[in-house]
């Protein structure tokens, strides 16, 4: 609580020594830990529903897929922007999917010709077309410091 206190007025550094500064969230699940992501998603339009988080590994094969995905967490969505923290198993490259669980059904509702019907988005922000973008275009890289990573949602 402290710690908090001095870093929200300055007095101290959020960030390890050397380490690039990185703004610490208040939410549950934000502990501080070694490779965490601090995940901001923006552009969500009602606080109601779930948000969903994914991370994947730097494998082309197993983005955005069951397969390649290492894990997922579910919180309250919140407008107009929700921020979590998801914790990489190492440092290294990383890609993160999210969408707004709009209805909580912990499901990814999609309508006709398959295509998503929730607001979704993919880290690195890539031009989504008919088809997946490459995992090449949402890498980002995962210090042990941590890493910062924005997210716009495509409604």
């Amino acid at each position: 609580m402290l710690r908090r206190a001095l870093i929200a007025v300055g007095l101290i550094s959020a960030a390890p020594a050397g380490a690039a500064s990185l703004e610490p969230f208040e939410h549950v699940s934000c502990k501080g830990e070694p490779n965490e992501i601090r995940l901001t998603v923006n552009n969500v339009k009602q606080s109601a529903g779930l948000m969903t988080a994914e991370l994947f590994r730097n494998d082309p094969e197993g983005f955005l897929n069951k397969k390649g995905r290492l894990f997922r967490v579910r919180y309250a969505a919140r407008a107009p922007f929700t921020q979590i923290c998801l914790n990489a198993p190492e440092p290294g490259q990383w890609a993160v999917a999210v969408y707004h669980d709009k209805n909580a059904n912990h499901k990814f509702d999609k309508g006709a010709f398959g295509l998503p019907i929730e607001p979704y988005g993919i880290s690195g922000n890539p031009k989504i077309h008919l088809a997946p973008p490459p995992i090449a275009e949402a890498l980002f890289e995962v210090a042990e410091s941590g890493a910062s990573v924005e997210i716009r949602l495509k409604n």
